[in-house]
């Protein structure tokens, strides 16, 4: 039998998904009735606790654009908060195949 975390994320991949409810519970092998009501019973219930990625799912990060401030003040830190909770501080000058690289261990689902 499934678990709480387990069903939430099972809904969360279907409303990532765009499928209907039977197509996509017809796929995973369940039934859309239960789908429907554990994604109806979470939220009624409200999050207990972040939902993990899938650890198969990639995560998906936006283009970013660095832009040269040439101003004298000096550039302030950017955080960078990730959906598990994480968050990353950058500092200017950074490099960006190393800040590539901290996002990517942050992003994992596994204790610091």
């Amino acid at each position: 039998m499934a678990t709480r975390v387990e069903w939430a994320e099972r809904v969360g991949r279907w409303e990532r998904s765009g499928l209907s409810a039977e197509k996509f519970a017809r796929r995973e092998g369940y039934k859309p009735k239960q789908q429907s009501f554990w994604r109806w019973k979470l939220r009624a219930d409200g999050p207990a606790q972040p939902v993990p990625l899938s650890l198969t799912e990639t995560p998906r990060f936006l283009p970013v654009h660095v832009v040269t401030d040439a101003s004298p003040v000096a550039a302030e830190p950017i955080e960078i908060a990730l959906s598990n909770g994480r968050v990353v501080r950058v500092r200017p000058g950074f490099d960006p195949a190393t800040l590539e690289r901290v996002l990517t261990l942050a992003a994992e689902e596994v204790p610091c």
